[in-house]
């Protein structure tokens, strides 16, 4: 959060941040989106939750078909996406994004996006599920399969 606002190649990075590995760090809005690195050296899981099963390195890349990333970096990551269907059964069947700012109303971009913060408990009450009793387990996949 120190750095957040500290735009690569715009503005200096926050360098040194108590209680945080020695470093230069900067917003992940151009950084983070969509690794393409290794996320962790070590053989425990990383956990990484995301919107969509499609990632795609690079955050000005992503409207290129051909960009996909290295498998091989991701040998240790569970991606964890909501379902096609979760997503098509929400207001105007996609998650809220910065073009509604352009296509809604004030009132109704907040009505729309407060519907799909509720049903985001779902997302969370499935989760669980798996985590305490395995429930839905048989819809993982290996991460290869969503890398398109």
């Amino acid at each position: 959060m120190i750095a957040s606002g500290s735009i690569p190649f715009i503005l200096d990075g926050v360098r040194d941040i108590a209680g945080a590995p020695r470093g230069q760090y900067w917003d992940g809005g151009i950084t983070d989106y969509h690794f393409d690195f290794l996320f962790h050296r070590g053989s425990d899981r990383v956990l990484y939750p995301h919107f969509s099963p499609k990632v795609i390195p690079g955050w000005f890349d992503k409207h290129l078909p051909w960009r996909s990333v290295n498998a091989a970096n991701f040998h240790n990551v569970v991606l964890v996406v909501p379902s096609q269907s979760f997503v098509d059964s929400l207001p105007y069947g996609k998650i809220p994004d910065r073009k509604d700012f352009n296509m809604l109303g004030y009132e109704a971009r907040l009505a729309y996006w407060q519907v799909v913060l509720n049903r985001s408990t779902e997302l969370a009450d499935d989760f669980k599920k798996l985590i305490d009793n395995g429930v839905g387990l048989e819809a993982i996949q290996p991460f290869y399969q969503s890398i398109k």
